[in-house]
């Protein structure tokens, strides 16, 4: 391959996959105000340390205004690298179908903090879109050791009964409700996230992160990381979590092209799975026994229901939904589940109400191309969110909207400013 300036290259000259697609050219602090790695996961932290659904309004303002900045300006000093992404533009268009609906029944405050909300996660998804593998790898060991803290503040919660800092969506307390999971412990634990799904599904993340994409660290550290992050999993108690971790292992695994695993590995991985299936009842597990008849399961089952419900809107609210904060209202007209549960559970579904059929197939646009041209390594992770849209709405929660935004970002290959080393995870450093 040619330099870009015509010149060959020279022996000990750095491999192109050493380079990420987006440096700051500046040092120090302002390096870490422009550097994309550093911009996402502070912003990733910060939410997961205080999440919007419990931590004070001004605090949740203030931190909103300064997580738009931050991104802002790392966009804006990498203007002249950076291109629309598709799954930024997918985000945007659900962002915009509620914005533009919110007249149907939200005020100005829903506007402008459903806007404001819907920015984190598009800016984070571009800045996603355009890292470099070594950057991916660098997130990626981020995002492990991010979810070993809260996987901490959860063993300290369920072991050494330390309050929660959030309680329980605001509640006082340690651990709260049933553990179906690990039932000798005495309830679920919420780390710093004020509930246990999205721990659960920050836990289920990092495991997958520290099996598959954590390729800088020896293999006894990243199985000990997977312990961790799976542990603190257990310790949420969430069984959509844990499905989510096992159906993207399953595919890491047993599909050719996920991840890239040698012949035998993967004869030996199915023939694993066959012998469980055999030998072991899965029905009979306390993990899936334990849903049936509950209103768990009947809550999720109602937000499939309420599609039929929602097609028979006016043409305006069936094609860009009804718009931010019209949940409420949906909910009263029995639009949605009447079980007395104000959460539909059901991402997909969530957005068709307030984004109308084109924001849920932009949606579902935005995870396709994640799933398609995400990298290797990442993939199995942007599995594990998109399954839990089956069960959880998570764009509704800050945190997990901007994990999952770039989750589905990182590693496209069809990138075009992306150097075709970082494309290949097969690539070799350059001869002479």
């Amino acid at each position: 391959m040619s330099s870009a300036a015509g010149g060959g290259k020279t022996p000990g000259m750095a491999s192109a996959r050493s380079v990420p697609a987006v440096r700051p050219d500046v040092r120090g602090l302002g390096g870490l105000l422009v550097d994309p790695v550093a911009v996402l996961a502070t912003m990733l932290a910060a939410w997961v340390l205080l999440p919007s659904v419990a931590a004070p309004p001004k605090v949740v303002w203030v931190l909103t205004l300064g997580s738009v900045g931050l991104v802002a300006n790392a966009l804006w000093w990498h203007r002249a690298r950076l291109h629309a992404s598709t799954p930024a533009l997918c985000l945007a268009v659900v962002v915009g179908c509620q914005a533009v609906s919110t007249w149907h029944d939200g005020t100005m405050t829903d506007l402008v903090t459903s806007v404001l909300a819907g920015l984190l996660p598009i800016g984070a998804c571009l800045l996603a879109s355009h890292l470099g593998r070594d950057d991916v790898d660098r997130l990626a060991r981020l995002l492990v050791l991010l979810t070993l803290g809260e996987a901490a503040v959860a063993a300290a919660s369920s072991f050494a009964r330390l309050p929660a800092p959030w309680g329980y969506l605001g509640r006082p307390g340690s651990t709260f409700g049933t553990n179906e999971l690990v039932p000798a412990l005495t309830g679920r634990a919420t780390g710093t996230m004020a509930h246990p799904i999205p721990l659960g599904l920050l836990m289920a993340v990092g495991t997958v992160l520290a099996l598959l994409a954590v390729r800088r660290w020896a293999l006894p550290v990243r199985l000990l990381a997977a312990l961790g992050c799976g542990g603190g999993l257990l310790l949420s108690g969430s069984r959509s979590a844990a499905l989510a971790l096992v159906i993207a292992v399953l595919v890491a695994l047993l599909v050719p092209g996920v991840v890239r695993i040698d012949p035998l590995g993967r004869v030996v991985a199915a023939l694993s799975v066959v012998v469980t299936l055999v030998l072991v009842d899965v029905t009979t597990l306390p993990a899936g026994t334990s849903r049936e008849g509950t209103g768990s399961v009947s809550h999720r089952l109602g937000a499939l229901q309420a599609v039929d419900r929602l097609v028979g809107r006016p043409l305006d609210e069936t094609l860009l939904g009804s718009g931010a904060g019209s949940l409420q209202r949906l909910f009263a007209e029995g639009l949605l589940q009447s079980d007395g549960f104000l959460a539909v559970d059901n991402q997909l579904v969530t957005t068709f109400a307030v984004a109308g059929l084109v924001g849920a197939v932009a949606l579902a646009a935005a995870v396709l191309t994640g799933l398609v041209r995400g990298g290797r390594s990442t993939r199995p992770a942007a599995l594990v969110a998109t399954v839990m849209f089956f069960s959880f709405d998570v764009l509704e929660w800050t945190s997990t909207a901007v994990l999952f935004a770039v989750l589905v970002a990182l590693g496209r290959r069809s990138d075009p400013t992306q150097p075709a080393a970082d494309r290949e995870p097969a690539a070799t450093a350059a001869r002479p």
